[in-house]
């Protein structure tokens, strides 16, 4: 049997699957290849997202201790200057009342 088929269609029965093979794997070790850059791109991109988040952080706690800042210096006005003026006219409205109880 193995003397009547040429030997020219055996090789080409055993090269095309070889050929194949070969081709895969080549395909497979080419996207292995394009991964790890891709990998490396991605480790660089996190590391300045990090980066950005630290900052960010930093700017986020510089705008909280202004706020409380300005909430506390709202309150000491609100204590030095709008009490005081608030007993005065509540004062004044109790006079206002008293001296309209007088005329009538």
């Amino acid at each position: 049997m193995f003397e009547t088929i040429p030997s020219i269609y055996w090789m080409i029965i055993i090269v095309v699957p070889t050929g194949f093979f070969t081709f895969i794997l080549y395909q497979l070790g080419m996207v292995i290849k394009d991964s790890r850059g891709v990998v490396q791109n991605s480790t660089k991109i996190l590391e300045e997202a990090n980066q950005t988040i630290t900052k960010a952080n930093t700017i986020l706690d510089d705008v909280q201790t202004i706020v409380s800042t300005t909430k506390g210096t709202v309150e000491e006005v609100n204590q030095a200057v709008i009490v005081p003026v608030r007993n005065i006219s509540n004062l004044l409205s109790t006079i206002s009342s008293f001296f309209m109880g007088l005329k009538k």
